[in-house]
């Protein structure tokens, strides 16, 4: 299983590190994507993680589902 995944205290201006082990970037470089083999492994994820997360289809109904960190507060309009 294949997601983006990114955190919202670095949504708005891009992000130079990775925002949970083993994510890596997108072919275009413009994202970041994690892989799981297992439900296990995505479950493993979110305990080291010890945060919110938001699962959403963002870009589109046939895009990956994104993984938001949610770390920070965010508005949207």
């Amino acid at each position: 299983m294949k997601f983006l995944i990114a955190r919202t205290s670095n949504m708005s201006d891009g992000e130079n590190e990775p925002p949970a082990p083993g994510a890596t970037r997108t072919e275009d470089g413009k994202a970041w994507q994690i892989e799981f083999a297992t439900l296990e492994d995505l479950c493993a994820m979110i305990t080291t993680l010890d945060e919110p997360l938001i699962l959403s289809r963002r870009n589109g109904p046939n895009s990956l589902v994104a993984i938001e960190i949610y770390d920070d507060m965010r508005e949207e309009f």
